[in-house]
Parts: C-alpha cells; sequence; structure tokens
C-alpha cells in the first residue's frame, strides 16, 4: 500500500492536473537474491563470514507506467539485509515522475536515483552486472541505503552533437538527504564514538556530464556531488561542511567485451562540539580508483575481473587501516530468462572499507580472502 501511495503522490507534486480515472495500474517487474559469503581472515559486511554466512539477501520490486508520450511515472521499494545491516522492512528506493519534454531536456521529481560516477544509480539492480560486489571503496554496498537516491529533483538530456564528434549526456539534481539509520555509515561514526540522537542529513547538488564519443561503445564522464550533514549528538552537535565529491571514468562496451575505470578524490572535514569538551575538527583526505574488464564467452556465461584500490592521502600506509586493496574475480551463468548465479573471489589486503569492530572484538587481520556465492531469481 505505501508502494501504491508513492506512486501516486509522486504524480500529484509533478502534474496537479491528472485526474485519478486517467492513470493505469503499472506492471510491476523484480528481483530475490540470496548470498552465502565465507572468509578467511575478517568477518566482513557485518556478517559472520568467517564461520560462513547466509546473511545477505535482497528482494526488489519496481513499477513503472507511460501516461502519456512525455509523463512517466515509478518507483521501487527495496529490502536488503546484510548482516547486521539493513532495515527491518522495506526501503523505498526511488519514487518519481518523470516529464520529458524534449530528447535534451527532461525533468524527474520525487526520491530521485543519484547519478555519480559510472554505477552509483545502478547499484540496486544486481541482475543488471556481472559482480556480486562493486568496487567496495567507491560503490559500497554497506552504505549503499544512503548513498543511492535524495529527495529533489533532476534535469537531464542527451545533446547531439555534429556526427563526428558524438553526443553529450547530463544531468543535474538538487535535493535533500538523510544518512540511513541502518548502514554502516552511521556504524562507523558508532566506533568513532559519535552518538546521533537523530540522524544527520543535509542537501545534494551536483551533476554528471558524459560524452558519447564517435567511437562506439566508448564513453568519457565526470561528476562532481556537494553535499553537508547536520545532526545532533546524544551530548553534542555534529556538522559537516559542504563537501565536493569528483569522480572520473572511462567506459567501453563493444560486442562482447567491456572495460571500465574510474577515480574518485574526497576531502571531507567533520566538525564536533561535545558538552564540556572543546569544539573539534578533522579531515580526511581519500582518493579511489578501480580498473575492470570482463568479457562474455557465450550467451549465458559471463566472466570479470578487477583491481581497486583506497588510501587515505598523507597517512601512515603501513598501517591497513589507512587502505584497501582488492583483486575481484567473478563469474555468472544465466540458466534462462529468471535465474542466475554468481561466483566471485576477493583477495583484500587492508582494512579500510567493509570491516568494522563489533564483529571483530580481537582486532583486525590485514588480509582476507572472500568467496561469495550469490543465486538470482528475476520477475
Amino acid at each position: 500500500m505505501k508502494f501504491l501511495f508513492t506512486i501516486g503522490f509522486a504524480v500529484s507534486l509533478s502534474t496537479g492536473g491528472l485526474v485519478a480515472q486517467d492513470i493505469r495500474w503499472p506492471q510491476f517487474h523484480g528481483f530475490v537474491t540470496e548470498a552465502f559469503s565465507y572468509t578467511g581472515g575478517n568477518n566482513y559486511l557485518g556478517m559472520n563470514t568467517n564461520a560462513g554466512s547466509p546473511a545477505w539477501i535482497e528482494a526488489a520490486v519496481n513499477g513503472n507506467e507511460q501516461i502519456t508520450d512525455n509523463l512517466r511515472i515509478g518507483a521501487q521499494v527495496h529490502l536488503t539485509k546484510l548482516g547486521a545491516f539493513g532495515a527491518s522492512g522495506l526501503d523505498l528506493d526511488w519514487a518519481l515522475a518523470d516529464f520529458r519534454i524534449k530528447e535534451w531536456l527532461g525533468v524527474r521529481a520525487g526520491k530521485v536515483k543519484i547519478r555519480w560516477g559510472l554505477y552509483n544509480d545502478l547499484q540496486d539492480a544486481d541482475p543488471g552486472y556481472v559482480w556480486s560486489l562493486l568496487p567496495e571503496p567507491i560503490y559500497a554496498v554497506d552504505w549503499r541505503a544512503t548513498n543511492l537516491s535524495q529527495m529533489g529533483a533532476e534535469l537531464y538530456g542527451k545533446v547531439g552533437l555534429p556526427s563526428r564528434v558524438g553526443a553529450l549526456e547530463y544531468s543535474i539534481y538538487y535535493g535533500y538527504y538523510r544518512y540511513a539509520a541502518h548502514d554502516g555509515y552511521m556504524e562507523t561514526y558508532k566506533e568513532e564514538g559519535l552518538n546521533f540522537r537523530d540522524l544527520p542529513g543535509g542537501i545534494t547538488p551536483g551533476f554528471d556530464l558524459r560524452w558519447r564519443t564517435p567511437v562506439k561503445g566508448f564513453t568519457l564522464g565526470g561528476s562532481v556531488m556537494l553535499y553537508n550533514a547536520k545532526g545532533n549528538l546524544v551530548n553534542g552537535s555534529f556538522r559537516e561542511p559542504l563537501t565536493y565529491w569528483p569522480t572520473y571514468y572511462v567506459q567501453y562496451n563493444r560486442k562482447k567485451f567491456f572495460a571500465s575505470a574510474q577515480y574518485v578524490r574526497l576531502v571531507q572535514y567533520n566538525d564536533v562540539a561535545t558538552d564540556g569538551q572543546p569544539f573539534s575538527s578533522s579531515l580526511q583526505d581519500t582518493r579511489s580508483w578501480f580498473v575492470m574488464t570482463g568479457y562474455n564467452l557465450t550467451n549465458k556465461l559471463r566472466l570479470g575481473v578487477y583491481r581497486t584500490q583506497y588510501f587515505v592521502a598523507g597517512a601512515d600506509l603501513s598501517n591497513p587501516a589507512n587502505y584497501f586493496r582488492d583483486w575481484t574475480f567473478s563469474g555468472r551463468y544465466d540458466f534462462n530468462v529468471h535465474f542466475y548465479c554468481k561466483l566471485e573471489g576477493h583477495l583484500i589486503d587492508g582494512t579500510g572499507g567493509g570491516f568494522y569492530g563489533f564483529d571483530n572484538p580481537n582486532g583486525l587481520l590485514p588480509q582476507t580472502k572472500l568467496l561469495v556465492a550469490k543465486a538470482g531469481f528475476i520477475f
């Protein structure tokens, strides 16, 4: 019922003139996945992976309907259980009205996905890619609930250029967000000694620009998201000044071969004022990147590999907490249009992402080996 209400609300916000009898019920689609994760080394992503864990379950249902030639509405609800993370019920991933005026100009409003980098707006669509886990330093599954979408609006479009130059696609957005109560961001703050009375949140202006080059399948692009946050601690206040979060990427898809790469820099300040203590400000300057490639051996079997790395600039890189490096090897097999499976291995060096103290009470080892086996059903 919440799902249907949200669709109707998004339409009423952006159209106003539509009446109920003009709306047709959308067609529903979705997926369900179950993953088994096993590690040698540390427990990972809030799960007891050293003993082998089946505690990663996802399910999603979405609906889209073309109301007029220019107007589309849609929404998706999503269930994620990732060990200690994930909501107790369904989350609203996105719910929007999309009005396409021209090919070069459209507007979306409601709870809108954030188009940042290559894969941020695709993270919640597991059937769409070969990997079980996207590169953790950039597309952390344990932080996905916070980073995926915002309440706001987006202008987007595709601008044709002369045939020998290609085309430009753009997205410009502005909105508001809150940290998800049930993801790794809040656990990280808790382990740093920050306990919130309410969830911090702020604004998220930004843009994405990608050039579809005249070389077929070859794309260059970049994104910038700005965000801030304010929140009340149980014993003080928390403020994150406006942060500039740029990324640059390249992608190539041609027949059975695909490859991509992305680079990110993040400079972030956190200001904390606690009762009886002087004001404090901390700075973290981090760099992240990945390079990935893959090949479709058959119509049903795809293989891929990526290398990703994260490090804290200027920090002691002999400390595993200040870096994260991962070699990942993945395979996916589609039995038919409904059933698929994935098998993925990770060789992780460092503890700078995805590891938590609450499920590693004896401390963290510098290296971890991870195996993920996942089965999925699409409907």
